[in-house]
């Protein structure tokens, strides 16, 4: 038996529990020299062989200090709980991964002058800056797998604008750490912000990223959008699902910030709305279907929401104007995409085909866009629809999570625990790290609003509290997933070694069988390690997000 916990602990708010793995027999549980606690119900999580399990829910009022937990016989490892607790565990480290995977030396300096693939003219673009993308990619992205209609990740630009959402979390929820690290995620924000000016065309797009095919040759590396295998093309035209949506909205909110970057504040706001004016007329032409999906719809939504309020503190009522004309309908697509089937939990319709969103990375991305369209507009009609729609799409996700035995509560799609192996890109899935810390930064925003039951609340903070929890330890493998801290780090390759403050990939569903759970299985080849122990920068930035606003 083993008692499984966060291994950074836990802050002082509501949602705290262990897991009890193995478990045989009555036991009773306690909080050594404290209170008597609740062993819930001992079960088995469907598909996954780990055995039976059981969750030890942590009483809501309890002091600071260092505790253990004994079931029977077994104790756990002593863990602290204190105020800020993880955001001052994990914040400054995940801040200084982010430096560490900048840009620099002789990558940077052979991107200065990137060559375009397939183009012979001599053209090149100053593509200095910006992070690379993962431990055994140097790769820069704003988004890979393109040529798929609904399951493109937001990279770089996400990442810049999840630094400026969070430094606003921060000083709403954790206002004590606000000196340690509000000037540092505006700065790391900036460099963001500074490659997207630099990796935009004289024609108004932004390119998808720079690839050197996985051959870690500095003379591979051209700006292009990748196919499975690493066959590269030269349709590198970000629409909006392929980042340019998010890179709108990253330049829009750095317009807003206190400093500048390399380039002065105004030069943001301009490239945000030359960019938003030019997809607003070219985004189907970018799209190897022609057809927009949802994740079109929700980084459109993201980038004219963000542009509307980045222009409104510039005071060009015109722009504003347009831009809120486009936000406003983009939230009425995106509302009009969620199915309510009165039987049971909804979900978002993905394309026109009408299959359920599910994705791999960024599922509280649409909630999330909902949300800040309701606070940039608070007092329109539409905001009550937006607001009310999301909450409803995040406690369904609480109920779909909550409708089978699952003691470490994670969370469940209309595909089931783990994102399919068999999917649209052909090869591509990997641990979902990102994926279960975006829903946790959505509940919490949901968590945070005014009109929402108590009780809903508290749900929503448990599972917001779970995904963490989950990153940091307390999952079937005892294995904390973010660099340098908790136990049981692992490594990715001797050659490209992940960094102190990175997250890896994590745990995915079964090597041979979807319905099960693995985490480095010893049948799985060592070429296909990446999918559980690489790092990937996603994976920080989503938990950089969910932190900030965490209990």
């Amino acid at each position: 038996m083993q008692i499984l916990t966060s291994h950074l602990g836990y802050g002082t708010g509501v949602g705290r529990s262990v897991v009890v793995l193995g478990v045989d027999g009555q036991l009773t549980a306690e909080l050594v020299g404290a209170v008597t606690l609740e062993l819930g119900p001992v079960e088995s999580v469907p598909g996954w062989s780990i055995g039976s399990c059981a969750r030890v829910v942590l009483p809501d009022e309890l002091s600071p200090g260092t505790y253990v937990v004994r079931v029977g016989s077994v104790e756990s490892e002593p863990f602290v709980v204190e105020p800020d607790r993880v955001q001052r565990q994990t914040m400054s480290d995940v801040l200084a991964y982010f430096k560490a995977m900048r840009s620099s030396g002789e990558i940077d300096r052979k991107d200065r002058a990137a060559r375009l693939w397939g183009d012979e003219s001599g053209t090149t673009v100053d593509a200095r800056g910006g992070w690379l993308d993962a431990s055994g990619d140097t790769s820069k992205f704003l988004s890979h797998l393109t040529y798929t209609s609904t399951m493109s990740p937001q990279q770089i630009p996400l990442r810049a604008w999840a630094m400026l959402a969070a430094r606003d979390q921060i000083s709403a929820w954790h206002p004590a750490l606000v000196r340690l690290l509000g000037s540092r995620l505006r700065d790391e924000a900036l460099f963001g912000a500074d490659f997207l000016v630099r990796f935009r065309s004289p024609e108004g797009y932004f390119y998808t990223g720079i690839f050197d095919a996985l051959t870690k040759q500095l003379d591979e590396r051209v700006i292009t959008a990748p196919l499975q295998n690493s066959v590269r093309t030269a349709r590198y035209q970000s629409a909006y699902r392929h980042g340019g949506g998010l890179a709108i909205a990253a330049l829009a909110r750095a317009s807003t910030t206190d400093a500048d970057g390399d380039y002065p504040r105004s030069t943001y706001l301009a490239a945000a709305s030359e960019a938003f004016t030019h997809l607003e007329q070219h985004n189907r032409e970018y799209l190897f279907d022609h057809t927009e999906s949802i994740i079109d719809d929700y980084c459109a939504l993201l980038a004219a929401t963000e542009l509307t309020a980045a222009l409104r503190t510039a005071d060009d009522a015109e722009g504003v104007r347009v831009a809120a004309n486009a936000a406003w309908r983009r939230a009425s697509s995106l509302v009009s995409r969620y199915v309510s089937p009165g039987d049971g939990p909804g979900w978002f319709r993905a394309d026109e085909d009408g299959r359920p969103f599910v994705h791999a990375v960024e599922p509280g991305l649409p909630i999330l866009a909902l949300l800040r369209f309701a606070e940039v507009f608070p007092t329109s009609r539409q905001a009550s629809i937006a607001r009310t729609t999301a909450v409803r799409a995040m406690l369904d996700v609480l109920d779909r999570t909550a409708a089978v035995p699952n003691p470490f509560g994670y969370p469940r799609s209309p595909a089931g625990f783990f994102f399919p192996h068999e999917n649209e890109t052909g090869y591509w899935w990997q641990g979902e790290n990102a994926a279960i810390a975006s829903l946790s930064a959505a509940a919490s925003a949901c968590a945070h609003l005014p009109d929402v039951p108590d009780a809903d609340k508290h749900r929503l903070k448990t599972f917001a509290a779970d995904q963490l929890a989950w990153i940091l330890g307390r999952n079937p493998y005892d294995v904390c997933m973010l660099q340098g801290r908790g136990r049981n780090n692992v490594d990715y390759h001797s050659d490209y070694p992940n960094l102190p403050g990175g997250i890896i990939n994590g745990i995915t569903g079964g090597w041979t069988n979807e319905q099960d759970i693995a985490f480095l299985p010893p049948d799985a080849p060592e070429s296909d390690h990446w999918r559980w122990a690489e790092q990937w920068i996603p994976h920080t930035a989503w938990y950089l997000l969910a932190t900030a606003s965490a209990p």
